[in-house]
């Protein structure tokens, strides 16, 4: 066995996923591996070495010297290297350490030439991971954080660390300042859920949101179609209706005055609108939750956003860039725990929902193509714009009315296998092209339902196929899977108990608009903490400059919330109190005579 191999075996035990993410690393980089002078094995990166050509242990133990333990702290190391610096620092007495490692090729060099045993006890890797993800990687916050920096690994990832280092910053304002945030939703479709949940995870996270609610005006835009058959007629009376809401956007952000507008996909946002809200000096996000080669009305909007957000990558950030698209971030969709969630006793009426086969969404191509394959089975349909006409529409329940999502989270809970199979509109089974994990992946699992779902390329980096949640890659592959989980009760509750901790530790909105929030302040931290500092209670400025435990403090904690607070509003309240004089009234009236006879 190869140390490659025996330190797999043993980083599994204690770090599984890092071992997964590994194993699907494929990449040519690879970093050149030298001999000391001693004999220690050495990394060379950019054409420089990262530790002493001659005796990297007593380089390390030279540069750990000068490091001061702080007592209640963490210590975080940026940059692994071949550790010589960890081991230093073990020797120092540090028995609990982070280190983030930017490159993956590193971790894989170091794998295969030092080995881990002897640090997995009192070390956490963080390999590879956006900045934005990492403080919640490393366990403790950053105001927790007590940092050592691998010199040479700061170099050769300058950019890594420069953005982790504002992520940091970004961090710590969000833990104590509380933004104002306009969040605009569609009028109806799918982003409208997830418009909801966006505007509840916010006010979760202690910020101050409201929501242009386009969708009460969705009587109105619907009706549009039965005024006139005319096609151009109808054109400019869409064109008037989004004007109008358009209006109504900028009414709200006018009045509302945010530090943060957060527009959901499908919004009725015009061009136009974009750019009279861009007038106001507020930051414009967009979090575009569709598959961007069936909707491709990105094209026309993406630019003209500050930052946006997408639920894909790779192939779409080159399309971006094409297009000048400043700034964009992979932003996955995820579940809200306080509607997906297990109802136990509160099920009422689910025996209605219960089936062995359960799906729940709409009649897309590939679904009406495939589903008949299953309908030996106790097979149950929910959704929309299915023909009920049809031998498969025999098996929807709902005849096509809309759900609510008390009705869905029923259905999640009630299925003993939920069907989760991501729509195509050209594919007559699965979509060898998917590349985005739907919102139903982690609701099913966050209420503690068992799923069976079709191969995507970016669910491995989020649950663990296999083990807490199974996958299938053809129809006739999944009827396997089917006959197999149906008679494996014992395996299929044990995989949806992992699937649900998973994502409620990860997966959720409360993370997701986390994560966005640190992506957005990180890149314009001055600008927010200039806009929280302007609207900050003149009473908090003075407590925070006195200390909150001084007397001064204390004293002034009772004029918190007075509206226009100044030296007056002070000495009237002593003026009409009763009994001695304390010693902070006695200053304030001191003060009030030296400013009186100085004007």
């Amino acid at each position: 066995m190869s140390l490659f191999e025996k330190n797999l075996n043993v980083l599994q035990t204690v770090n599984p996923d890092l071992v997964r993410r590994l194993e699907d690393w494929v990449s040519e980089e690879a970093v050149e591996v030298l001999l000391a002078k001693d004999g220690s094995p050495i990394p060379k990166a950019d054409g420089a070495c990262l530790h002493s050509a001659y005796h990297p242990r007593d380089e390390a133990e030279k540069s750990v010297a000068q490091f001061e333990v702080i007592p209640g702290k963490s210590t975080v190391v940026y940059g692994l290297g071949f550790a010589y610096h960890l081991q230093a620092l073990l020797n120092k007495g540090v028995d609990d350490i982070c280190v983030i490692e930017p490159s993956f090729a590193m971790f894989h060099a170091f794998m295969n030439h030092v080995e881990i045993e002897p640090f997995l006890s009192k070390v956490r890797f963080v390999v590879g991971m956006v900045p934005e993800k990492v403080p919640t990687a490393c366990g403790t916050p950053p105001s927790q954080w007590n940092i050592f920096n691998h010199k040479a690994s700061v170099r050769i990832n300058s950019a890594y660390f420069e953005c982790l280092t504002r992520t940091v910053s970004a961090t710590e304002f969000l833990a104590v300042s509380s933004l104002r945030i306009l969040v605009v939703n569609p009028i109806y479709g799918g982003s409208l859920p997830t418009a909801h949940y966006c505007a509840e995870a916010l006010e979760n996270l202690g910020h101050t949101v409201e929501s242009v609610r386009c969708e009460d005006f969705s009587d109105g835009f619907h009706a549009i179609k039965n005024i006139t058959s005319d096609k151009t007629n109808r054109q400019v009376l869409d064109g008037l209706f989004i004007n109008l809401m358009g209006q109504a956007i900028l009414a709200k952000s006018a009045e509302f005055n945010p530090d943060l507008i957060l527009v959901m996909a499908q919004a009725p946002v015009s061009p136009e609108t974009i750019g009279s809200l861009k007038k106001l000096n507020i930051p414009l996000a967009f979090w575009f939750v569709e598959d961007f080669r069936t909707l491709t009305y990105w094209k026309e909007v993406a630019p003209l956003y500050d930052h946006f957000f997408t639920i894909q990558r790779g192939e779409f950030f080159e399309e971006l860039d094409k297009i000048g698209v400043s700034d964009y971030h992979y932003l996955p969709q995820a579940c809200h725990p306080p509607v997906h969630k297990p109802l136990g006793e509160s099920a009422g009426d689910c025996d209605r929902y219960k089936a062995d086969l359960s799906f729940m969404g709409a009649a897309y191509f590939n679904r009406r193509q495939s589903f008949p394959q299953l309908v030996d089975y106790d097979f149950k349909i929910w959704g929309t714009e299915w023909n009920l006409n049809t031998d498969i529409g025999k098996y929807v329940q709902n005849a096509n009315k809309r759900l609510s999502s008390e009705e869905i989270v029923k259905i999640y809970n009630s299925g003993t296998i939920n069907l989760n199979l991501h729509s195509s509109t050209c594919h007559s089974e699965l979509n060898p092209e998917g590349d985005f994990v739907n919102p139903r992946t982690f609701e099913i699992s966050a209420c503690g339902g068992f799923q069976l779902i079709d191969h995507r390329s970016e669910l491995a980096g989020m649950l663990n196929v296999g083990d807490e949640i199974e996958t299938f890659r053809s129809i006739s592959e999944l009827k396997e899977k089917i006959d197999y989980y149906l008679q494996h009760e014992e395996e299929r509750n044990r995989m949806a108990q992992r699937a649900r901790k998973r994502v409620l530790a990860e997966h959720t909105i409360e993370h997701r608009m986390s994560d966005m929030l640190t992506h957005i302040v990180s890149r314009r931290l001055e600008q927010m903490t200039e806009r929280v500092a302007k609207r900050r209670d003149p009473v908090e400025i003075a407590i925070s400059q006195a200390g909150k435990e001084s007397e001064l403090g204390v004293f002034l904690e009772g004029f918190r919330g007075t509206p226009d607070f100044s030296l007056n509003t002070v000495l009237n309240s002593i003026e009409k109190g009763q009994g001695d004089l304390s010693k902070n009234e006695i200053l304030f009236l001191m003060l009030d005579q030296v400013t009186t006879q100085k004007s």
